[in-house]
Protein backbone atom coordinates (compact mmCIF):
# COMPACT_ATOMS: atom_id res chain seq x y z
CA UNK A 1 0.00 0.00 0.00
CA UNK A 2 2.75 2.36 0.98
CA UNK A 3 4.71 1.59 -2.13
CA UNK A 4 1.59 2.10 -4.54
CA UNK A 5 1.43 5.73 -2.50
CA UNK A 6 5.12 6.53 -3.29
CA UNK A 7 4.58 5.98 -6.70
CA UNK A 8 1.73 7.65 -7.14
CA UNK A 9 3.17 10.95 -5.64
CA UNK A 10 5.96 10.40 -7.81
CA UNK A 11 3.46 9.88 -10.98
CA UNK A 12 2.04 13.51 -9.70
CA UNK A 13 4.60 15.41 -8.99
CA UNK A 14 5.84 14.37 -12.80
CA UNK A 15 2.57 15.58 -14.35
CA UNK A 16 2.46 18.21 -11.96
CA UNK A 17 6.37 19.22 -13.53
CA UNK A 18 5.08 18.33 -16.72
CA UNK A 19 2.08 20.78 -16.43
CA UNK A 20 4.92 23.64 -15.07
CA UNK A 21 6.87 22.83 -17.90
CA UNK A 22 3.96 22.99 -20.60
CA UNK A 23 2.95 25.91 -19.03
CA UNK A 24 6.08 27.65 -18.93
CA UNK A 25 6.41 26.21 -22.89
CA UNK A 26 2.79 27.76 -23.19
CA UNK A 27 3.94 31.11 -22.08
CA UNK A 28 7.46 31.14 -23.93
CA UNK A 29 5.30 30.64 -27.79
CA UNK A 30 2.72 33.30 -26.45
CA UNK A 31 6.02 35.89 -25.76
CA UNK A 32 7.51 34.84 -28.65
CA UNK A 33 4.02 35.24 -30.77
CA UNK A 34 3.61 38.31 -29.30
CA UNK A 35 6.97 39.41 -29.68
CA UNK A 36 6.69 38.45 -33.00
CA UNK A 37 3.35 40.28 -33.81
CA UNK A 38 4.79 43.72 -33.02
CA UNK A 39 7.99 42.96 -34.76
CA UNK A 40 5.56 41.96 -37.77
CA UNK A 41 3.43 45.38 -36.92
CA UNK A 42 6.30 47.36 -37.25
CA UNK A 43 7.77 46.46 -40.14
CA UNK A 44 4.18 46.35 -41.86
CA UNK A 45 4.15 50.34 -40.38
CA UNK A 46 7.50 50.72 -41.77
CA UNK A 47 6.67 49.37 -44.95
CA UNK A 48 3.37 51.44 -45.56
CA UNK A 49 5.21 54.15 -44.19
CA UNK A 50 7.48 53.65 -47.41
CA UNK A 51 5.06 52.53 -49.52
CA UNK A 52 4.07 56.35 -49.06
CA UNK A 53 6.81 58.06 -49.42
CA UNK A 54 7.66 56.12 -52.47
CA UNK A 55 4.34 56.76 -53.82
CA UNK A 56 4.82 60.70 -52.45
CA UNK A 57 8.45 60.14 -54.71
CA UNK A 58 6.27 58.57 -57.71
CA UNK A 59 3.62 61.63 -57.49
CA UNK A 60 6.86 64.26 -57.27
CA UNK A 61 8.42 62.47 -59.93
CA UNK A 62 5.73 61.99 -62.55
CA UNK A 63 5.20 66.29 -61.47
CA UNK A 64 8.64 66.52 -62.86
CA UNK A 65 8.42 64.58 -65.69
CA UNK A 66 4.90 66.78 -66.68
CA UNK A 67 6.73 70.24 -65.81
CA UNK A 68 9.97 68.54 -67.93
CA UNK A 69 7.22 68.31 -70.77
CA UNK A 70 5.28 71.57 -70.43
CA UNK A 71 9.11 73.16 -70.11
CA UNK A 72 9.96 71.31 -73.59
CA UNK A 73 6.56 72.50 -74.89
CA UNK A 74 7.04 76.06 -73.76
CA UNK A 75 10.83 76.48 -75.03
CA UNK A 76 9.78 75.38 -78.34
CA UNK A 77 7.01 78.58 -78.49
CA UNK A 78 10.05 80.36 -77.07
CA UNK A 79 12.48 79.46 -79.69
CA UNK A 80 9.44 79.94 -82.97
CA UNK A 81 8.70 83.29 -81.26
CA UNK A 82 12.00 83.99 -81.21
CA UNK A 83 12.57 83.04 -84.83
CA UNK A 84 9.76 85.16 -85.81
CA UNK A 85 11.00 88.42 -84.00
CA UNK A 86 14.27 87.53 -85.44
CA UNK A 87 12.91 87.99 -89.24
CA UNK A 88 10.25 90.72 -88.30
CA UNK A 89 13.36 92.35 -86.39
CA UNK A 90 15.26 92.04 -89.99
CA UNK A 91 12.73 93.02 -91.59
CA UNK A 92 11.88 95.96 -89.99
CA UNK A 93 15.68 97.00 -89.72
CA UNK A 94 15.68 96.88 -93.32
CA UNK A 95 12.93 99.00 -94.34
CA UNK A 96 14.14 101.70 -91.97
CA UNK A 97 18.02 101.40 -93.47
CA UNK A 98 16.33 101.92 -96.67
CA UNK A 99 13.81 104.90 -95.44
CA UNK A 100 17.01 106.20 -94.07
CA UNK A 101 18.86 106.49 -96.71
CA UNK A 102 15.59 108.16 -98.51
CA UNK A 103 15.82 110.33 -95.99
CA UNK A 104 19.50 111.17 -96.08
CA UNK A 105 18.85 111.77 -99.74
CA UNK A 106 16.15 113.93 -99.49
CA UNK A 107 17.98 115.83 -96.75
CA UNK A 108 21.07 116.54 -99.57
CA UNK A 109 18.25 117.44 -101.73
CA UNK A 110 16.77 119.54 -99.60
CA UNK A 111 20.12 121.43 -98.68
CA UNK A 112 21.43 121.74 -102.22
CA UNK A 113 17.77 122.91 -103.16
CA UNK A 114 17.68 125.91 -99.96
CA UNK A 115 21.52 126.49 -101.17
CA UNK A 116 20.66 127.59 -104.58
CA UNK A 117 17.26 129.53 -103.08
CA UNK A 118 19.56 131.22 -100.79
CA UNK A 119 21.35 132.45 -103.75
CA UNK A 120 18.97 133.51 -105.81
CA UNK A 121 17.56 135.05 -102.51
CA UNK A 122 20.30 137.39 -101.90
CA UNK A 123 20.85 138.37 -105.59
CA UNK A 124 17.54 139.61 -105.17
CA UNK A 125 18.05 141.32 -101.67
CA UNK A 126 21.05 142.67 -103.70
CA UNK A 127 18.82 144.11 -106.49
CA UNK A 128 16.38 144.95 -104.23
CA UNK A 129 18.89 147.19 -102.02
CA UNK A 130 19.98 148.30 -105.32
CA UNK A 131 16.67 149.56 -106.23
CA UNK A 132 15.63 150.71 -103.17
CA UNK A 133 18.94 153.02 -103.21
CA UNK A 134 17.52 154.21 -106.58
CA UNK A 135 14.41 155.08 -105.41
CA UNK A 136 15.53 157.16 -102.18
CA UNK A 137 18.19 158.82 -104.42
CA UNK A 138 15.72 159.58 -107.39
CA UNK A 139 13.21 160.57 -104.76
CA UNK A 140 15.62 163.11 -102.89
CA UNK A 141 16.61 164.59 -106.56
CA UNK A 142 13.00 165.10 -107.44
CA UNK A 143 12.05 166.06 -103.77
CA UNK A 144 14.48 168.88 -104.00
CA UNK A 145 14.57 170.02 -107.68
CA UNK A 146 10.58 169.22 -108.87
CA UNK A 147 8.53 169.30 -105.92
CA UNK A 148 8.25 165.66 -105.54
CA UNK A 149 6.74 164.19 -102.21
CA UNK A 150 6.32 160.93 -101.37
CA UNK A 151 3.97 159.19 -98.43
CA UNK A 152 1.78 156.39 -97.43
CA UNK A 153 -1.55 156.15 -98.29
CA UNK A 154 -3.81 152.97 -97.50
CA UNK A 155 -0.36 150.92 -97.80
CA UNK A 156 0.36 152.29 -101.06
CA UNK A 157 3.30 154.67 -101.69
CA UNK A 158 1.85 158.11 -103.10
CA UNK A 159 4.35 159.93 -105.06
CA UNK A 160 2.73 163.75 -105.25
CA UNK A 161 3.95 166.41 -107.25
CA UNK A 162 3.96 170.26 -107.34
CA UNK A 163 5.11 172.62 -109.44
CA UNK A 164 3.64 171.79 -112.77
CA UNK A 165 0.51 174.10 -113.43
CA UNK A 166 2.26 177.56 -113.69
CA UNK A 167 -0.85 178.65 -112.81
CA UNK A 168 -1.23 176.82 -109.84
CA UNK A 169 1.96 176.25 -108.19
CA UNK A 170 0.55 174.23 -105.22
CA UNK A 171 -2.01 172.50 -107.59
CA UNK A 172 -1.45 168.69 -106.34
CA UNK A 173 -0.87 165.47 -109.29
CA UNK A 174 -0.32 162.30 -107.84
CA UNK A 175 0.19 158.49 -108.27
CA UNK A 176 0.09 155.43 -106.17
CA UNK A 177 2.18 152.50 -106.39
CA UNK A 178 2.48 149.20 -104.70
CA UNK A 179 5.33 146.85 -104.40
CA UNK A 180 4.47 143.01 -104.75
CA UNK A 181 7.66 142.02 -102.76
CA UNK A 182 7.11 138.15 -103.38
CA UNK A 183 6.51 138.64 -107.00
CA UNK A 184 9.17 141.95 -107.14
CA UNK A 185 6.76 143.52 -109.76
CA UNK A 186 5.06 147.05 -108.83
CA UNK A 187 1.44 147.34 -109.14
CA UNK A 188 -0.43 150.64 -110.30
CA UNK A 189 -3.05 151.56 -108.53
CA UNK A 190 -3.90 154.86 -109.30
CA UNK A 191 -3.64 158.33 -110.05
CA UNK A 192 -4.86 161.21 -109.92
CA UNK A 193 -5.48 162.82 -112.90
CA UNK A 194 -6.01 160.18 -115.19
CA UNK A 195 -3.42 159.88 -117.58
CA UNK A 196 -2.88 157.46 -120.46
CA UNK A 197 0.31 156.01 -120.53
CA UNK A 198 0.31 155.48 -116.54
CA UNK A 199 0.25 151.23 -116.69
CA UNK A 200 2.38 151.23 -119.88
CA UNK A 201 4.83 152.77 -118.02
CA UNK A 202 4.36 150.28 -115.08
CA UNK A 203 5.36 147.76 -117.49
CA UNK A 204 8.11 149.49 -118.62
CA UNK A 205 9.13 149.63 -115.15
CA UNK A 206 8.60 145.81 -114.32
CA UNK A 207 10.30 144.66 -117.38
CA UNK A 208 13.60 146.55 -116.46
CA UNK A 209 13.31 148.91 -119.68
CA UNK A 210 13.49 151.99 -117.69
CA UNK A 211 14.78 152.87 -114.35
CA UNK A 212 12.59 153.64 -111.45
CA UNK A 213 14.49 157.45 -112.50
CA UNK A 214 13.19 157.55 -115.68
CA UNK A 215 9.37 156.22 -114.42
CA UNK A 216 9.35 159.37 -112.24
CA UNK A 217 10.74 161.51 -115.14
CA UNK A 218 7.76 159.86 -117.61
CA UNK A 219 5.23 160.14 -115.13
CA UNK A 220 5.53 164.03 -114.85
CA UNK A 221 6.06 164.23 -118.04
CA UNK A 222 2.86 162.93 -118.66
CA UNK A 223 0.69 164.92 -116.16
CA UNK A 224 2.64 168.34 -117.19
CA UNK A 225 1.36 167.57 -120.64
CA UNK A 226 -2.12 167.36 -119.44
CA UNK A 227 -1.77 171.42 -118.95
CA UNK A 228 -0.96 172.11 -122.32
Amino acid sequence: MEAHSIISNEISEEIQDLKNKLLEWTSGINGMLELGVEKLNDQVSRDINMIKDSSIRIDGLEKRIKDTRELSEIKKVVEIEKEEFKKCFNTNTIALSEKLKRLEKQLQEDRQRFEQEKLVYEADLKVAKQQSLEREKSCRIYSENLGLNIGKVNGNNRFTFTCIDENFPEREFFFDLFYNEKAQLYEGIGCNPQVSDFKPNIELLNSKSITFRQFICKMRKSFKQLIK
